[in-house]
């Protein structure tokens, strides 16, 4: 593996919180400089009475350390944020994970050491799409899901892959078009939080090898063609008809059911009690007639006579 360090851009946000590291490189630079520049004027002071070589070397080479050395030094001090860790080799070899707070990373003699990556902590987040994909049914559909991570095992995400934000974009990618194929139309319509909870177990175990945790998986959109939006539509309307039909044809077997249970425990003078109450409760009404005959067939020539005056009045109306 290569000892040169991979570079990784920082956002603003970053760049503002290691604004301290600046700082104290800054302070050790001018520390270092003022000291060594004082210590090589005044030894060439020193060896300049004794010889003008001599102090001419001294100018020559503390000038030189004094502009190399204070540099090199300040530049092996790292200040990293409490999300963030370095990824720290020695000689192209792993060596550890430092961060967060203040530590020195030397890549002189005898340390060899070199910060391979800085990686961020914190959970981030990554739109995936999948369009025109079809399902196990045959529908063409496009799907968008959001995928919630974040670096879990600094050493394998900087060293067992790449990119390792490319490679969870991909097997997210990847898994979406697979779990979609996987799955009919009214399944990925009417489930998305099964869907979604299969995404991520799916993506999860992939990610997993680089060094990523995925927490979650949120389906935000899935697109389906206009004409098949109309079918849906109508189906559904035919399905909910149906079923409404079906209510009522229980609803009526249920009062068919307690009519004939009620049928079975009255007698003969409480159905004619019965009667006799329906008739109060119609007479209430307004313009009504009622004629009554027929009862308990107690007179069978009464009751032929207010037939038969009852169809003479109906006649006559």
């Amino acid at each position: 593996m290569s000892n040169q360090p991979v570079s990784v851009r920082m956002s603003p946000n970053s760049r503002s919180l290691n604004s301290v590291q600046r700082v104290l490189r800054t302070l050790i630079w001018f520390v270092l400089f003022t000291v060594m520049g004082v210590l090589t004027v005044l030894v060439a002071l020193l060896l300049g009475s004794l010889a003008e070589v001599l102090a001419y070397l001294v100018f020559v080479i503390g000038g030189l350390l004094t502009l190399i050395v204070p540099g090199t030094i300040s530049g092996c001090l790292y200040v990293v944020p409490e999300f963030e860790r370095v990824v720290v080799l020695k000689l192209g070899e792993f060596v550890g994970v430092k961060g967060p707070g203040l530590f020195w990373v030397i890549p002189y003699p005898p340390f060899y050491q070199s910060a391979a990556m800085t990686l961020d902590l914190r959970v981030q987040t990554r739109v995936i799409t999948a369009a025109e994909t079809l399902t196990s049914d045959n529908v063409p559909v496009g799907c968008e899901a959001v995928v919630f991570w974040r670096v879990e095992d600094p050493k394998t995400a900087a060293l067992k892959v790449q990119n390792y934000r490319e490679a969870v974009f991909q097997a997210a990618n990847s898994a979406l078009k697979d779990t979609i194929g996987m799955l009919e139309l009214t399944d990925l319509l009417g489930e998305r939080e099964k869907v979604s909870h299969r995404l991520k177990e799916i993506i999860d175990s992939a990610a997993s090898s680089f060094g990523v945790d995925v927490s979650s998986v949120e389906i935000t959109d899935i697109r389906v063609p206009q004409d098949l939006i109309q079918e849906l539509s109508v189906l559904a309307q035919s399905r909910r008809a149906a079923s409404a039909k079906i209510a009522e044809a229980e609803a009526e077997k249920a009062v068919a059911e307690k009519l004939q249970e009620a049928a079975l425990l009255m007698g003969s003078q409480a159905m004619e009690l019965y009667r006799l109450n329906v008739l109060e409760r119609i007479g209430r009404e307004e313009g009504s007639q009622i004629v009554v005959y027929g009862l308990s067939h107690v007179d069978e020539d009464m009751e032929k006579q207010i037939a038969a005056t009852a169809a003479t009045s109906r006649t006559k109306h």
